[in-house]
């Protein structure tokens, strides 16, 4: 059911029985059609929401994706085949689709190769050809890509692309500078803190992207948050002040948890969120934890220590 949430937007809540299980997707007003912005992972539950949504002959003018995440673009080639509409995503984006892609194709391990950047810091077992071909499966050609600060008219409103980075690296927000209305994908939620995760070493130090990211929008006049998970944001500034509270908590929490021998970010995770067993189940804390011990080794407050292929950290001398 579409419900509007700002002049002329409607959400569109998206359910599927797996992974998120629901995302926000907006569906926007214009002359020349509506716009879609995300999609829903792909499953039949949830292509059956968008066909009672939009039964079959709505013009739809474009679809936009904030950022590459499947739950986010899982329904974008279907979406795109079903109403002969173009798939819009930033430039960021496409370029992530791409990387996943050639992991993929130059992945010469078979199924029961475990994922080796889990493996070296304590995390899950977790098949490295299954994860690679599950982020790859909704790869697209995008028909139109977008860059940092570029206008966009999504339906008759004129919206800013914002890049911010840190819940993806290709994640992208979108503000109507007009009324301060803000699509704001994942990066800033109200009921959970956004993951923000790390896959390779490459990935560098996504938590002080994020934060910097956190910053660029709490200076932006935003009067709503349209987010991809979870209730609208009536103040996005607080909320923005909440989640890096947070994250200092679970990082003093983590400093706290170090013993003398050190711990790898698996140990820490189990410590810090008192669960017995390192599994899938427990991917995100995993992830969660890695993310803040790599930043607070990047203000020097850690050290990272390798011991036969295994990473351990410990509190700075």
């Amino acid at each position: 059911m579409l419900v509007q949430v700002a002049e002329g937007i409607h959400l569109l809540s998206i359910q599927f029985p797996f992974g998120m299980r629901q995302v926000n997707s907006y569906v926007i007003e214009g002359k020349n059609g509506v716009t879609i912005v995300d999609t829903g992972s792909y499953a039949e539950q949830a292509i059956g929401i968008w066909k009672e949504a939009l039964p079959e002959g709505t013009k739809v003018e474009k679809i936009l994706l904030t950022h590459s995440h499947t739950d986010h673009i899982g329904l974008a080639k279907w979406l795109r085949e079903t109403y002969h509409a173009p798939l819009v995503i930033a430039r960021q984006g496409y370029e992530e689709m791409k990387k996943l892609r050639a992991r993929r194709k130059a992945h010469e391990g078979d199924a029961t190769s475990t994922y080796p950047f889990f493996t070296k810091h304590g995390g899950p077992s977790v098949s490295e050809k299954a994860m690679l071909e599950q982020l790859d499966a909704d790869y697209f050609e995008p028909d139109e890509l977008l860059e940092d600060q570029q206008e966009i008219q999504l339906g008759d409103q004129a919206f800013e692309a914002i890049w911010t980075p840190g819940h993806s690296p290709d994640h992208f927000c979108f503000l109507n500078k007009s009324n301060g209305v803000m699509l704001i994908g994942d990066h800033v939620l109200n009921e959970i803190s956004p993951l923000i995760p790390i896959w390779t070493e490459q990935d560098g130090n996504p938590l002080a992207v994020y934060f910097e990211s956190l910053e660029k929008i709490a200076k932006l006049p935003v009067s709503i948050g349209l987010p991809g998970h979870g209730s609208l944001i009536r103040n996005v500034p607080a909320r923005i002040h909440e989640l890096r509270a947070g994250h200092e908590q679970r990082m003093q929490q983590i400093l706290a948890a170090i013993p003398d021998a050190g711990s790898t970010a698996g140990e820490l995770a189990q410590a810090v969120y008192g669960f017995e067993k390192m599994s899938m189940r427990h991917s995100a804390e995993f992830l969660m934890t890695l993310t803040r011990i790599l930043y607070l080794e990047s203000v020097g407050k850690v050290q990272a220590r390798e011991r036969e292929g295994v990473i351990s950290y410990h509190t700075a001398e």
